[in-house]
Parts: structure tokens; sequence; C-alpha cells
């Protein structure tokens, strides 16, 4: 299998559950109307928090509830600014993480002195048969538990949004608040719904870093709350299509760090790199068009048969650690050039709702 081991396969789930839970949460949030760009910083908030707690506890659930409770603290400023307030969401976001960026970093020195001490972390939850399956058994169902509860938590979301009366009423005031109203549905109640639950779970999802790795590393999230985003409008804003592009993320997250020891680019990672240049060129243009349709079955039958070669007669190629690095970024750039657009995305989306203003 190359690369694509056991060992890849269980850190693709370890690396894609923060997404999960951030995602999970944000993607409640944006169907609600909201667009928190101060993901990150409730996850950093959230990671210091269970950090700081499983320290002086020991006991690491009551840090996953830290976690949990830092996120909503920050999601709380959130929504009193955008939802409140009507300010940018955008600015306000871009401000919550500075913040978030400051205060751990200040309380860490200020608490913590600086110093790393190795907290106690989970064990992993082993499921008796399952575990036992050759090759991916201990993969996929040896893990901690807060694996499989990311999981439950995009389950979960999905229930809501599809099979309760409050995720018809989140829906609705993304869409169209107006008529929420109407219906006698506070606007303002659900967003801030939204708001504190992409909180909660990014609290939750940040907690995971630092329980998972046992330590706090200042700015320590690098970019995931905003993975995290990026997962939710390739996954056109649905439960099954963000966490599939959170196992996405992750696994070539997982991929960067078993390749920044191998002399040389595998050939299956060569046939498997250009699979994100086949999403987007299905993406780019309407099959309605035959012109259209035309040029992509072309464009598509270029990448394949360059695939086949790069794989049968793979370049001896040797890249630095630093580029390995940014894969997972560039992949979300390249997938997010195929998936921008309107498609999915709630009309009503980082819009503030005035009553007095409804036309």
């Amino acid at each position: 299998m190359g690369p694509f081991d056991a060992f890849w396969l269980a850190t693709t789930l370890q690396l894609a559950s923060p997404l999960i839970f951030a995602a999970s949460g944000e993607m409640m949030a944006e169907r609600a109307g909201i667009l928190n760009i101060g993901l990150e910083g409730m996850m950093l908030v959230g990671a210091f928090a269970a950090y700081w707690v499983t320290l002086v506890t020991g006991n690491p659930w009551l840090g996953v509830l830290a976690g949990l409770g830092g996120g909503l603290l920050l999601a709380a400023l959130m929504a009193v600014l955008s939802v409140q307030l009507r300010s940018d969401q955008i600015v306000v976001g871009v401000g919550l993480n500075i913040l978030a960026l400051g205060v751990t970093n200040f309380a860490f020195r200020q608490f913590l002195g600086g110093n790393q001490a190795l907290i106690h972390r989970f064990s992993p939850l082993s499921f008796p048969v399952l575990s036992n399956i050759p090759v991916v058994g201990d993969a996929l169902f040896r893990q901690i538990p807060l694996v499989d509860l990311g999981f439950v938590a995009a389950l979960l979301a999905w229930f809501v949004l599809y099979r309760t009366r409050l995720g018809l009423s989140l829906r609705a005031a993304g869409e169209l608040p107006a008529a929420a109203d109407t219906a006698g549905s506070s606007v303002s109640v659900l967003r801030w719904v939204g708001t504190l639950v992409a909180g909660a779970l990014a609290g939750v999802g940040g907690s995971f870093l630092s329980i998972s790795l046992g330590i706090f590393v200042q700015g320590m999230t690098g970019g995931r709350g905003f993975l995290a985003i990026a997962a939710v409008i390739f996954g056109r804003w649905r439960p099954l299509g963000t966490v599939l592009a959170c196992l996405l993320f992750g696994g070539v997250d997982a991929l960067q760090l078993s390749l920044q020891g191998r002399p040389a680019v595998p050939r299956e990672v060569w046939l498997v790199a250009l699979v994100p240049l086949v999403i987007v060129a299905l993406r780019t243009s309407s099959w309605r068009a035959p012109s259209r349709q035309s040029r992509r079955m072309l464009v598509f039958a270029l990448v394949a048969l360059a695939g086949l070669a790069f794989f049968l007669f793979p370049p001896s190629v040797s890249l630095p650690s630093q580029l390995w690095t940014t894969a997972p970024y560039v992949l979300s750039l390249v997938v997010m050039a195929g998936a921008i657009g309107r498609h999915g995305m709630p009309s009503a989306l980082s819009i503030p709702y005035r009553r007095d203003r409804v036309e």
C-alpha cells in the first residue's frame, strides 16, 4: 500500500477529528446565517483551557469541558457583537482570532511560566470484535474516545438540522430570516444558538489538540479553524460533505507527516495528488453546455493519463519537508477553486437581520 497503510489511516482519523468537531458547529452557525471567522480563536482558547484544567485536575474529561466552556465564552462575545450589535462578522471574527492568540500566549506565560508539562491523556477505546480486523482494525476501532465523539457530533448536527423543528428554524434563519420571523421564531435567538454551538464544538476540537498531544504550544491550532471553514464550504454546507472534506484534509495532513522522512515521492502519491485536480475540473463548468461538457471530458482524460504516467514511471524527486507541511493548506486552496459558488450557500449568510428594514 506504500504510504497509505494502517498508520496513515489511524493518523488521518486523529488529525481529522478536531476539524470534524469545529466544522460541524460551524456548519450549524452558517446555516443560521453567521459566518464565524473566529473559529480559529475559539479552538485555540479551548486548547489552552483544556490543557490547563487537565494539568490542575489530572482529569482529561474535565479538560474537555473546560475547552467547551472556553469556546462558548468566545462565541458569546461573537454573538453579542455580530447578532446584537450587527457588526461586520468577518471583522469581528478576525478580531477574536487576534484576541485569542494574545490571551492564550499571556495566560501560558503568566500561569504556567512558559513551561511545558505533560498532562494525562486519554487511553484508546477498543471495540472488542472490530478492533481485531486485520490491517484496519486497530486503525479504525482503537482510538481515543474523542475520535468517536467527533463522528457522533457530526451525526447529531445532521439530526438536528434535518429531523427537528429547531433545525428547520435554524435553516430558515440563514435562508429567509424574514419568513422565520413571520413564523414566530426569533432570528436573533436562532443565530445565538448557532454561534454558541459552533463555539462549543470548536472548543472541544481545540481540547482534542492539546489533550491528545499532552502539551500546549502557543498558536498550536495552526490554521485548523480556517480549514474547518473551508471544509464546510467544500462540503456544500451539508453534514456528510463536510465530514468527507475534513477526512480529506486530515488524510493529506497525515500523508505529509509520513512523506517527510522519505527520500523520494512514492508512485501512489503522484496518482492520488491528481484527484483534487479532477474534482476542480469536474466542478468548474456546467454539464449542460455541450462545448463545456466536451472540454470537461478532455480535461478529465488528460488528468487521468497524466496520473497513469506518473504512476507507471514515477520521477525520482525529493521535496523539502517545509513544502510537505503546507500540503493541507495548498489542497484547501485547490479544492476551494472548484467549490466556490452560491450552490448550497445560505442566502442570508453574514447578512445582519433587521426587522424594521425588511422589504
